[in-house]
């Protein structure tokens, strides 16, 4: 077969790139339109407009981030009863099988609750059980029937975690994005045009303040620093006490579950050394935290 080279044609552009055109056809109606002098309405127009946009972008912000964050809770739940499936079922295929599987559970636990928004990191993990497949003790018409049951969890698995891996690594569009906070700019400058009395100097610290925290909990969401990270902590916990290892923590997680005194935890420790986590046994000593 005769080889050409590749070469990309054309543009890969989508309609919001107008916006930049636009701003300069705004810039030039501008300058050279007559202008109006309603200085007395202009401030307080002005503040309405760009608070009905600002509220207007926030919920469509919030809506999308909502959606993904209830997805994932579904995805998730799921995700953690055919780990639970695939464990009990290897119970009855040969104890060397079990002993795999327990390990590529909790290797895909471990990493996945590491690097929640990277869950590529996984993969590996489900590929290793495909890889042992091989290992599974079938003499019985009773393990036969249970392995075809646990090929098919594993097959109904990969798809979950595709569709997992895409979930965590979703965001805003930067231009929404980018909109929210310039209008979030603009309105606060305005608010704070518009002091000078001790109730509208009250007003713009109030406004400006409750504005940067929608802007900051919709990073924090977005993120996924919470919402449905609580619930793959949870499931994670669920997991390990189902295999029989020991509850494994990224330190920063710490001061968010509740650790039981006396116990022995995994926890994964940045070690700048080998610029990579390192996992170390820790006895928690002071009660519940």
């Amino acid at each position: 077969m005769e080889e050409e080279e590749i070469s990309k044609k054309g543009l890969n552009w989508y309609l919001y790139y107008l916006t930049l055109p636009s701003l300069f056809v705004f810039l030039i109606i501008n300058k050279f339109a007559n202008h109006y002098d309603i200085a007395a309405l202009d401030l307080n127009l002005m503040i309405s407009v760009v608070s009905f946009l600002f509220g207007f972008l926030i919920t469509i912000s919030f809506s999308m981030l909502w959606s993904r964050v209830s997805a994932l809770k579904a995805s998730l739940a799921i995700e953690t009863g055919r780990l639970v499936g695939l464990f009990e079922l290897s119970k009855h295929l040969g104890k060397k099988f079990n002993d795999k599987v327990r390990q590529h559970i909790d290797n895909y636990t471990v990493n996945t609750l590491r690097d929640y928004t990277h869950y590529d990191v996984g993969r590996e993990s489900i590929y290793g059980i495909y890889d042992d497949l091989g290992e599974m003790e079938i003499k019985t018409e009773y393990q036969r029937q249970t392995a075809s049951s646990f090929n098919y969890i594993l097959g109904e698995f990969e798809p979950l975690r595709e569709q997992l891996e895409y979930l965590t690594q979703g965001g805003l569009l930067w231009a929404l994005k980018f909109a929210n906070y310039a209008l979030a700019g603009i309105l606060i400058s305005l608010l704070f045009l518009n002091t000078g009395n001790t109730f509208n100097d009250w007003l713009f610290v109030t406004l400006s303040t409750v504005i940067v925290f929608i802007l900051f909990i919709i990073e924090d969401y977005e993120a996924l620093r919470i919402g449905d990270y609580t619930v793959n902590i949870s499931n994670s916990e669920q997991i390990f006490d189902l295999i029989g290892e020991k509850r494994y923590y990224p330190r920063r997680l710490l001061r968010r579950v509740s650790l039981e005194k006396g116990q022995i935890y995994r926890v994964g420790v940045y070690d700048s050394s080998i610029k990579k986590e390192r996992i170390v046994n820790m006895k928690y000593r002071k009660g519940k935290g």
